[in-house]
């Protein structure tokens, strides 16, 4: 896509989101307003219950209007009240069921255009807006039923009448809140139209507009539609807007950047290759992100190299070559140049170069080293699908062995980055069956062994490094192997054997890195079969016999790890302790401070354990850990009662690691800590993040319960948030992965608020489910289970004695003695109290049976 088409294209999708999002606050604001005071006195409730977003709640009380057959105009309020609960429900279906022969009202229209807009069923609900008329026109839904029309149309291609609304809107609310938006759309949809005057002033009317922002974009999309779609006379205005937005250090700095870019391409078209370049120059000065400045770099030696400038696009590149005087010592410059880049580790311009040969030469052996050297500069920038391809093809066409040799060995490496085995396997084996005396031989088994032991081939790769070592005993490669074969045998889990192989490289190659390597890796395979004296001794051996190598920081550290797990805990703290001192920043540094504090959190230091799990999040912060120890950092807060330093805690791990796996855990930590404070509305909606957002988190199940407490808590002051709740224990019930414990627990909070919201009998029910199923179904008798079934059952049984029904009390709390649990005791001496206190009763029971 050529620079300037690029731009506008960016500039259409950045008007467009503002456009979209505009028009849908829009919609959401006119959604909530506030209709006309209905005669009924439930209306205010229900429209409370529309204000809070409790759209369930709402649906139940209009419901419950329209079943009482209320008059004519309640029950029409009624209905636009049920519409709007739908709507929060995105129950679109439903809404245009409800208005199904709506009576022509305003806000009938209005919601059924809206629930036709959401199903994206554009026509009908131009149609529903326009066969509002006069009616639509005198009542508060008309500003965003016209912005709606607009956009609906435009999306169905019909640009006339999308301009006909978007007009209307214009001229009948100039003060309103989206008339700029409106305009910048109306702009967009003359230029669709090919009707550049009547999009240009748009624009200028937009240019002069107090807001500098909004300024600054219409003079850019007016100079872009100036230059890419006006005449040439057009062009020096276009310049000059353009000139002046990227000079002036008060423009928006996107804004600079893109009139920069705008203008490079303005002069391009005008034949000002020079001016382009140097203006190019100034957005590359300008960009702040490379991601950005990049591009910009490689369309300003595209530029250069489209004038065939070669001179000024390899001094940008730092060669410099000279022009061809004829076509075929173009062909061998464009080549030497290539190669002159890929020398200069300028390797995407190289691959540029390199291609720009392959698209006009047709010599053969020329084609060849082309494709090489396009091969190697596309491994240099790891684009190693496309080397691969290349460098097959050099394979193909280069005659000197040598050379294809060399080729064919790459293109094994490139296939195997790829992540392609059996293509770099088949590579390796053609080299090393057409080359064997090569001096690259050892080399290629040694990545054939690799690429086998990738492709999961393990007893393959065995037997291929085992042969290096074998037939190459003295190349650097035999080594390698060794250690490519000990480290198969760890992915094998096979580890006696990964040890004794360790043990073989330790005793023959005693001089080499490999010598303190394997006995690093000894120790490491030690501590994972559990023998940690003899890892100790490994790691120690590290240390004291090659006091320089890179391995003794693990190994130190690891030694302490060893000395924890032989009970030898405050010398394993020493020491790490003392790694931590000796080592601020190492690799394995974030790792061992992680791992003190978290002994100080699980013997209960939490202060001890906070300011280290806070250090790894302000000295390691793009460590794997610097989330989770920020986490850690606001559980050991919590854990001295410090909520609010928590909840910080937890939100600055929300704000600095928005895609880090610990989110599920610190949106519930965080939750906790809320209601600990006694914040239960805003710690519900650290449960609802959860359910949404990480719908397969295991916390998914306890969130939703965790969501109910809080609920009921706020139940207390709002007892209509009982019914909130039920609901989100009801989920627990309704989901398959919830834990049966977890399960017993939501029946009896549900039973607590039918309870509490006087319905006693489906109360009971609950209670009594939770009871049978304990004792019916072989349920595990963890604490929480029996603490569960306990609870439900007093619960069961307290309510037969509210009512009276000795009997049936005394029933329940005999489950309770059947069932062997530790209340058991507290049953029988409550099951003897009525006993005693209804003997009569209990006696004639008797007698009956």
């Amino acid at each position: 896509m050529h620079l300037n088409h690029w731009n506008f294209y960016m500039l259409r999708c950045r008007s467009t989101i503002l456009i979209v999002i505009s028009l849908l606050s829009a919609l959401a604001a006119i959604a909530q307003q506030p209709v006309p005071q209905p005669a009924s006195a439930r209306f205010p409730n229900i429209r409370a219950s529309l204000d809070d977003g409790f759209f369930v709640l709402a649906e139940q009380q209009a419901r419950g209007v329209l079943r009482a057959e209320p008059k004519e105009a309640d029950k029409h309020e009624a209905s636009l009240l049920l519409a709007h609960s739908l709507w929060g429900q995105k129950r679109y279906s439903e809404m245009l069921n409800l208005l199904k022969g709506s009576d022509g009202s305003p806000g009938h229209i209005y919601w059924r255009a809206r629930a036709l807009f959401e199903l994206k069923q554009y026509g009908p609900a131009v149609k529903a807006l326009d066969e509002a008329g006069d009616v639509m026109a005198e009542s508060r839904y008309v500003p965003s039923a016209l912005r709606l029309k607009a956009r609906m149309l435009q999306s169905s291609g019909k640009l006339k009448e999308a301009e006909a609304a978007c007009l209307q809107f214009a001229d009948a609310f100039p003060s309103h809140s989206e008339w700029t938006a409106n305009q910048f759309e109306l702009a967009e949809i003359y230029t669709l139209q090919k009707r550049l005057p009547e999009a240009i002033g748009v624009y200028e009317g937009l240019a002069a507009q107090k807001s500098a922002n909004v300024a600054q974009r219409a003079q850019l999309k007016l100079a872009h539609v100036l230059y890419t779609q006006g005449a040439a006379e057009n062009f020096e205005t276009a310049r000059g807007l353009l000139k002046g937005l990227a000079s002036t250090n008060q423009t928006r700095l996107a804004y600079r950047i893109d009139a920069y870019v705008d203008l490079a391409a303005l002069e391009e078209k005008a034949g000002k290759q020079k001016e382009a370049g140097a203006v190019m120059r100034q957005a590359i000065r300008l960009s702040p992100d490379a991601r950005q400045r990049v591009p910009l770099k490689l369309a300003l030696v595209r530029l250069l190299l489209r004038e065939n400038n070669t001179a000024d696009a390899l001094k940008l590149l730092e060669e410099c070559r000279a022009e061809a005087p004829n076509e075929t010592v173009a062909a061998e410059l464009q080549l030497e140049k290539a190669r002159a880049l890929l020398q200069a580790r300028l390797y995407d311009e190289a691959n540029e170069a390199y291609q720009v040969y392959l698209d006009v030469a047709s010599d053969p052996a020329g084609l060849a080293q082309a494709y090489f050297g396009k091969g190697l500069a596309l491994w240099e920038l790891e684009r190693f699908t496309e080397s691969a391809s290349a460098l097959d093809k050099a394979v193909k066409e280069l005659k000197t062995p040598g050379d294809r040799a060399d080729a064919l060995f790459k293109a094994g490496d490139s296939f195997y980055q790829a992540g392609k085995f059996d293509d770099a396997e088949k590579r390796y084996r053609s080299f090393v069956t057409d080359y064997p005396a090569h001096a690259n031989v050892p080399n290629a088994l040694y990545q054939l062994g690799r690429a086998l032991a990738r492709a999961g081939r393990r007893a393959d790769a065995l037997a291929t490094f085992q042969g290096l070592e074998a037939d190459w005993p003295a190349s650097e490669f035999s080594e390698k192997a060794a250690l490519q074969a000990a480290d198969v045998l760890l992915a094998g889990e096979l580890w006696e054997d990964a040890l004794a192989k360790y043990t073989a490289i330790g005793q023959i190659y005693t001089n080499s890195t490999a010598a303190v390597l394997s006995q690093h890796q000894r120790g490491l395979v030690l501590y994972r079969l559990g023998r940690y004296a003899d890892a100790q001794l490994a790691f120690e051996a590290v240390a004291s016999g090659h006091p320089d190598s890179e391995f003794v920081p693990q190994a130190s550290y690891m030694r302490g790890f060893c000395l924890y797990l032989q009970g030898q805990v405050e010398e394993a703290v020493n020491t790490c302790q003392a790694f931590i001192k000796a080592y601020p920043d190492s690799e394995w540094t974030p790792e061992v401070i992680f791992w003190l504090a978290e002994q100080y959190f699980n013997q209960g230091a939490y202060a001890d354990a906070e300011p280290l799990f806070l250090r790894i999040a302000a000295d390691f912060k793009g460590h794997k850990l610097a989330s989770r120890s920020l986490y850690w950092a606001g559980r050991a807060a919590s854990a001295e009662s410090n909520y609010v330093k928590a909840i910080e805690r937890y939100s600055e791990v929300a704000k600095t690691y928005p895609e880090s796996e610990i989110l599920p855990q610190t949106r519930f930590a965080q939750g906790d800590a809320l209601t600990e404070l006694g914040e239960f509305a805003r710690a519900v909606l650290a449960f609802e993040e959860i359910i949404k957002h990480y719908s397969e988190s295991y916390l998914v199940n306890a969130a939703w319960g965790r969501k109910g407490d809080c609920q009921f808590s706020l139940a207390v002051d709002a007892p209509a948030r009982y019914a909130e709740a039920l609901n989100s224990y009801q989920a627990i019930l309704d989901r398959p992965s919830s834990p049966m414990a977890l399960k017993l627990q939501a029946e009896y909070k549900i039973g607590r608020c039918l309870e509490k919201t006087n319905v006693p009998d489906k109360a009971f029910s609950r209670y009594m489910n939770v009871v049978y199923t304990f004792i019916n179904e072989n349920v595990e008798r963890s604490p929480y289970s029996v603490m569960w079934f306990t609870r439900s059952a007093f619960g069961a049984a307290a309510l037969k004695e509210k009512e009276k029904a000795w009997l049936e009390a005394a029933q329940v709390y005999g489950r309770v003695l059947e069932a062997n649990v530790p209340a058991q005791e507290e049953a029988a001496k409550r099951i003897e109290k009525i006993k005693k206190d209804n003997w009569l009763l209990f006696e004639e029971s008797a007698e009956a049976k």
